[in-house]
C-alpha cells in the first residue's frame, strides 16, 4: 500500500474513527449508574487508552505494515496468540456493532416514536450485512461530510451545555461511592478503544516511526476533551437520576439548548456516526475472517472465489444472533471492553520482547520509548488492563465467563485447524 497519510491524516482518521456513535449512546446510561462522577470514569478510560497509544506507537514504529498489532504478536509472543488477537477482536468488532446498532435505534425511534427500537436494530444490522455483500461503498464516500456533521453537534452540545449547566446538578458529585465510578469506567473505554487501529494503518502513514507519536498525541488530547466536555453537558444539564430514563439524551440537551431543529440535526448527525461505524466495523470484521480463512485457520471455503461476500455474511449473522441475546446497551459495551482489555495484554507482553526479539528493526525505528519505557509501558498496559478486568469478574462474575468460554473456544479451533493442516503437510 501507498503510504499517503501524514500527521494531519492520521489526527483526522483517529479522531473520526475513535470518536463515534457511542459516545452519544453511552454516557448517558453509565452517568445514570456513577452520577456526575461519570467525568472521572472518561477520565480512568482515558489512563488505560494512555497506555495503549504507548505500545501502538511503539509497535507501529517497529513494524510498519498493515495490520501491525497482529504482526507483533505473532512474531513477538506466537502464532497461537496472534491467532487469538485476532479472535478476540472480531468479538470486539461484533459486539460494537450490536451496540451500535442499538444506539442509532434509540436515537431513530426518538424521531420517528412509531416505529419499535429493537426491530430497526435488526433492520440496521441486515441492510449494512446486504449493502457490504454488494460492495457498495456510498458511506465511504459520504464519510467526511458525517464526520464533520457529528463533531458539529459534539461541540455545540459540549459548548452550550457547559456554558448553561446547572452546577447544583453536580452535586453529590460522587453519589454512590467509587465502585460504581470504576465498573462505569469499563465500558466508558469502549469510547476509547479505535486508537489501537493506527497499527492497522502503519503501512499506509509517511514516515511512521514520527507521525505516529505526533498523530497519537494530538488526536489523544482532542477525544479525551470531547469525551469529558460532553459527559459534563451532560450530568450539568440532566439530572443524573434522570439519565437511565432518558432516552437519546445528547439530543435532549440539544433540544433543551437549540430547540426542535437542533435536536433532529443532533439525532441525524448521531445516526451518521452510527452508519458509518456499522459499515466500518463490517468491513473490518470480514476481512479478518477473510485473513483466518487465508492462512488455514477457518474453512477453505471461507477463503474461495466468493469469500469477501461470505465473510461479510458471517459478520451479519453473528451480529443478528449477538442482538437477539437481548442484552443492555451497557452489557454490550462491557463485553466489547473486556476484549479488548485482554487483547492489550497481550499487546503489552509483545512490547516487552520488542529490544530482543526484534532488536534490529527497533533500532531502525526513529521512535523509541528506550528499554525502561518500554517496560513500564507494557507492563503498565498489561497491570492497568488486568486490574480492570478483575473489577469487571467481581461485578459479575457469570458476564465475564462468557469471555472465558469464547477465548476456550478460539483456543480449541486453533489446535484442530493447526492438527488438519499438520496431517494434510
Amino acid at each position: 500500500m501507498k503510504r499517503t497519510l501524514g500527521t494531519t491524516g492520521v489526527v483526522v482518521t483517529l479522531v473520526g474513527y475513535v470518536i463515534g456513535a457511542s459516545i452519544f449512546i453511552l454516557p448517558g446510561s453509565l452517568a445514570a449508574t456513577a452520577g456526575p462522577a461519570v467525568v472521572i470514569a472518561y477520565l480512568l478510560a482515558a489512563v488505560i487508552a494512555a497506555f495503549s497509544c504507548l505500545a501502538a506507537g511503539q509497535l507501529g514504529s517497529v513494524f510498519p505494515n498493515t495490520g501491525a498489532g497482529f504482526i507483533a504478536v505473532t512474531r513477538l509472543l506466537s502464532p497461537f496468540t496472534g491467532f487469538i488477537g485476532i479472535w478476540l477482536m472480531l468479538a470486539v468488532y461484533i459486539m460494537a456493532i450490536v451496540l451500535i446498532a442499538l444506539g442509532f435505534a434509540e436515537y431513530f425511534t426518538a424521531l420517528f416514536p412509531a416505529f419499535d427500537a429493537t426491530a430497526v436494530a435488526f433492520v440496521v444490522v441486515a441492510l449494512f450485512t446486504v449493502l457490504n455483500m454488494g460492495k457498495l461503498d456510498v458511506l465511504v464516500r459520504l464519510q467526511g461530510i458525517l464526520v464533520l456533521a457529528f463533531m458539529v453537534a459534539l461541540a455545540g452540545v459540549s459548548i452550550g451545555g457547559l456554558a448553561t449547566m446547572d452546577s447544583a446538578n453536580l452535586t453529590p458529585f460522587v453519589p454512590a461511592g467509587w465502585n460504581p465510578v470504576l465498573l462505569v469506567a469499563v465500558p466508558a473505554f469502549f469510547s476509547y478503544g479505535g486508537f489501537m487501529a493506527v497499527m492497522e494503518m502503519a503501512g499506509e502513514i509517511k514516515s511512521p516511526g514520527k507521525t505516529i507519536p505526533r498523530g497519537l498525541i494530538l488526536s489523544f488530547v482532542l477525544v479525551v476533551i470531547t469525551y469529558v466536555a460532553l459527559s459534563l453537558a451532560l450530568v450539568g444539564m440532566i439530572p443524573w437520576q434522570e439519565l437511565a430514563s432518558t432516552k437519546a439524551p445528547v439530543m435532549a440537551v440539544a433540544e433543551r439548548l437549540f430547540g426542535g431543529a437542533g435536536a433532529t440535526f443532533t439525532s441525524f448527525a448521531m445516526m451518521g456516526a452510527a452508519a458509518t461505524s456499522i459499515n466500518a466495523l463490517v468491513l473490518v470484521a470480514s476481512r479478518d475472517i477473510y485473513a483466518l480463512a487465508q492462512d488455514g485457520y477457518l474453512s477453505g471455503s471461507v477463503a474461495g472465489e466468493n469469500s469477501p461476500a461470505l465473510s461479510v455474511l458471517i459478520v451479519g449473522l453473528c451480529s443478528l444472533a449477538g442482538l437477539a441475546l437481548g442484552k443492555s446497551i451497557t452489557d454490550y459495551a462491557v463485553w466489547v471492553a473486556s476484549f479488548t482489555l485482554l487483547f492489550q495484554i497481550l499487546v503489552g507482553a509483545a512490547l516487552l520482547y520488542v529490544p530482543t526479539r526484534a532488536a534490529a528493526a527497533y533500532d531502525a525505528s526513529p521512535f523509541k520509548l528506550g528499554h525502561l519505557g518500554i517496560r513500564l509501558s507494557g507492563w503498565g498496559l498489561i497491570l492497568i488492563s488486568a486490574f480492570f478486568l478483575i473489577v469487571v469478574i467481581n461485578d459479575s462474575v457469570s458476564q465475564f465467563a462468557w469471555a472465558g468460554v469464547y477465548f476456550l473456544l478460539g483456543a480449541v479451533a486453533y489446535r484442530l485447524r493447526r492438527k488438519a493442516r499438520e496431517t494434510m503437510a
